[in-house]
Protein backbone atom coordinates (compact mmCIF):
# COMPACT_ATOMS: atom_id res chain seq x y z
CA UNK A 1 0.00 0.00 0.00
CA UNK A 2 1.32 3.59 -1.16
CA UNK A 3 0.99 6.15 1.27
CA UNK A 4 -1.27 8.56 -2.19
CA UNK A 5 -3.51 5.56 -1.78
CA UNK A 6 -4.41 7.21 1.91
CA UNK A 7 -5.38 10.40 0.53
CA UNK A 8 -9.37 10.38 -0.98
CA UNK A 9 -8.71 12.86 -3.59
CA UNK A 10 -5.84 11.29 -5.47
CA UNK A 11 -8.40 8.95 -7.13
CA UNK A 12 -7.63 5.76 -5.55
CA UNK A 13 -10.02 3.24 -5.61
CA UNK A 14 -11.12 2.81 -2.47
CA UNK A 15 -14.07 4.42 -1.00
CA UNK A 16 -13.39 6.79 2.21
CA UNK A 17 -16.92 7.34 4.29
CA UNK A 18 -17.35 10.64 5.26
CA UNK A 19 -15.85 12.42 8.37
CA UNK A 20 -18.48 14.27 10.37
CA UNK A 21 -17.58 18.65 10.18
CA UNK A 22 -15.43 19.39 13.36
CA UNK A 23 -16.88 21.40 15.25
CA UNK A 24 -16.45 25.22 15.80
CA UNK A 25 -13.76 25.71 18.26
CA UNK A 26 -15.39 28.66 19.83
CA UNK A 27 -18.60 26.95 19.98
CA UNK A 28 -17.13 24.33 21.93
CA UNK A 29 -15.45 26.24 23.99
CA UNK A 30 -18.96 28.01 24.88
CA UNK A 31 -20.37 24.60 25.31
CA UNK A 32 -17.54 23.81 27.74
CA UNK A 33 -17.46 26.88 29.86
CA UNK A 34 -21.51 26.93 30.04
CA UNK A 35 -21.29 23.36 30.73
CA UNK A 36 -18.54 24.46 33.91
CA UNK A 37 -20.60 26.90 35.21
CA UNK A 38 -23.85 24.83 35.41
CA UNK A 39 -21.76 22.33 37.65
CA UNK A 40 -20.32 25.24 39.92
CA UNK A 41 -23.49 26.67 40.63
CA UNK A 42 -25.17 23.00 41.07
CA UNK A 43 -22.78 22.77 43.91
CA UNK A 44 -22.24 25.88 45.49
CA UNK A 45 -25.23 26.65 48.43
CA UNK A 46 -26.54 30.06 47.86
CA UNK A 47 -29.22 32.08 49.17
CA UNK A 48 -31.23 31.63 45.63
CA UNK A 49 -31.75 28.16 45.92
CA UNK A 50 -35.52 28.82 46.13
CA UNK A 51 -35.25 31.19 43.66
CA UNK A 52 -33.86 28.47 41.48
CA UNK A 53 -36.56 25.90 42.68
CA UNK A 54 -39.22 28.03 40.97
CA UNK A 55 -40.35 26.85 37.54
CA UNK A 56 -39.22 28.54 34.37
CA UNK A 57 -41.95 29.01 31.16
CA UNK A 58 -40.20 26.29 29.26
CA UNK A 59 -39.84 23.46 32.13
CA UNK A 60 -43.57 23.97 32.78
CA UNK A 61 -45.27 20.47 32.31
CA UNK A 62 -48.61 20.46 31.06
CA UNK A 63 -50.38 17.85 30.01
CA UNK A 64 -53.36 18.28 27.45
CA UNK A 65 -56.46 15.54 27.06
CA UNK A 66 -59.11 15.64 24.69
CA UNK A 67 -62.15 13.08 26.11
CA UNK A 68 -64.54 14.08 22.77
CA UNK A 69 -66.36 16.03 25.45
CA UNK A 70 -64.09 18.10 27.22
CA UNK A 71 -60.27 19.13 27.03
CA UNK A 72 -58.49 18.71 30.12
CA UNK A 73 -55.47 20.64 31.06
CA UNK A 74 -53.15 19.83 33.50
CA UNK A 75 -50.06 21.79 34.71
CA UNK A 76 -47.41 21.26 37.13
CA UNK A 77 -46.35 24.03 39.09
CA UNK A 78 -44.71 23.51 42.38
CA UNK A 79 -44.25 25.82 45.33
CA UNK A 80 -47.09 27.93 44.22
CA UNK A 81 -50.15 28.46 45.57
CA UNK A 82 -53.60 28.78 43.97
CA UNK A 83 -53.17 32.58 44.36
CA UNK A 84 -50.35 32.83 42.73
CA UNK A 85 -52.16 31.67 39.57
CA UNK A 86 -53.84 33.49 37.12
CA UNK A 87 -56.17 30.82 34.04
CA UNK A 88 -57.64 32.81 31.37
CA UNK A 89 -58.91 31.93 27.74
CA UNK A 90 -58.68 34.24 25.02
CA UNK A 91 -59.45 33.77 21.10
CA UNK A 92 -58.90 30.30 21.16
CA UNK A 93 -55.77 30.26 23.71
CA UNK A 94 -55.60 29.09 27.51
CA UNK A 95 -52.80 30.79 28.82
CA UNK A 96 -51.53 30.02 32.48
CA UNK A 97 -49.36 32.62 34.40
CA UNK A 98 -47.95 32.64 37.89
CA UNK A 99 -45.84 34.52 39.54
CA UNK A 100 -44.34 34.12 43.13
CA UNK A 101 -42.88 36.34 45.46
CA UNK A 102 -40.93 36.52 48.69
CA UNK A 103 -38.90 39.17 51.06
CA UNK A 104 -37.42 38.36 54.24
CA UNK A 105 -35.32 39.90 56.42
CA UNK A 106 -33.30 38.96 59.18
CA UNK A 107 -30.54 40.02 61.81
CA UNK A 108 -27.88 38.10 63.39
CA UNK A 109 -25.02 38.54 65.10
CA UNK A 110 -24.77 42.21 63.67
CA UNK A 111 -25.83 41.23 60.22
CA UNK A 112 -28.62 42.30 58.80
CA UNK A 113 -29.74 39.99 56.10
CA UNK A 114 -32.16 41.15 53.16
CA UNK A 115 -33.64 38.76 50.10
CA UNK A 116 -36.42 39.24 47.59
CA UNK A 117 -36.87 36.41 45.59
CA UNK A 118 -39.23 36.74 42.49
CA UNK A 119 -40.09 34.28 40.03
CA UNK A 120 -42.89 34.38 36.98
CA UNK A 121 -43.89 31.85 34.60
CA UNK A 122 -46.33 32.20 31.50
CA UNK A 123 -47.90 28.94 29.29
CA UNK A 124 -49.83 29.08 26.57
CA UNK A 125 -51.47 26.39 25.38
CA UNK A 126 -53.85 26.32 21.61
CA UNK A 127 -57.48 25.18 22.37
CA UNK A 128 -59.61 22.56 20.03
CA UNK A 129 -62.92 24.29 17.93
CA UNK A 130 -66.01 23.70 20.15
CA UNK A 131 -64.87 24.18 23.64
CA UNK A 132 -67.10 26.29 25.97
CA UNK A 133 -65.07 29.11 27.61
CA UNK A 134 -68.04 30.12 29.83
CA UNK A 135 -67.67 26.46 31.61
CA UNK A 136 -64.41 26.18 32.27
CA UNK A 137 -63.17 25.25 35.96
CA UNK A 138 -59.91 25.07 37.17
CA UNK A 139 -59.03 23.86 40.43
CA UNK A 140 -55.31 23.81 42.29
CA UNK A 141 -54.04 20.97 44.58
CA UNK A 142 -51.22 19.63 45.57
CA UNK A 143 -48.99 22.44 43.44
CA UNK A 144 -50.80 20.48 40.23
CA UNK A 145 -53.27 23.10 38.36
CA UNK A 146 -56.22 21.26 36.41
CA UNK A 147 -58.72 22.60 34.03
CA UNK A 148 -61.73 21.13 32.26
CA UNK A 149 -63.25 23.08 29.51
CA UNK A 150 -66.39 21.12 27.77
CA UNK A 151 -66.96 21.01 24.43
CA UNK A 152 -70.31 22.81 23.37
CA UNK A 153 -73.63 20.38 22.47
CA UNK A 154 -73.77 21.72 19.33
CA UNK A 155 -70.02 20.88 18.40
CA UNK A 156 -70.81 17.07 19.98
CA UNK A 157 -73.45 16.86 17.76
CA UNK A 158 -71.75 17.35 15.10
CA UNK A 159 -69.01 15.51 15.27
CA UNK A 160 -69.66 11.90 13.12
CA UNK A 161 -67.55 8.78 14.27
CA UNK A 162 -67.01 7.02 10.74
CA UNK A 163 -66.52 2.91 11.18
CA UNK A 164 -62.97 1.37 10.22
CA UNK A 165 -63.44 -2.04 8.50
CA UNK A 166 -60.80 -4.57 8.11
CA UNK A 167 -59.07 -4.60 4.40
Amino acid sequence: MKITDLIPWRGSAREVAPQAAPMDPMRALQLDVDRAFDHFWRMVPSPFTTLARLPQADAVRVDVHDTGTEVSVSAELPGMSDADVDVSISDGMLTIRGEKKSDRESEEDGVFVRERLYGAIERTVPLPDGVDPDAAKATFRNGVLTIAIPKSAEFQASTKRIPVQAG
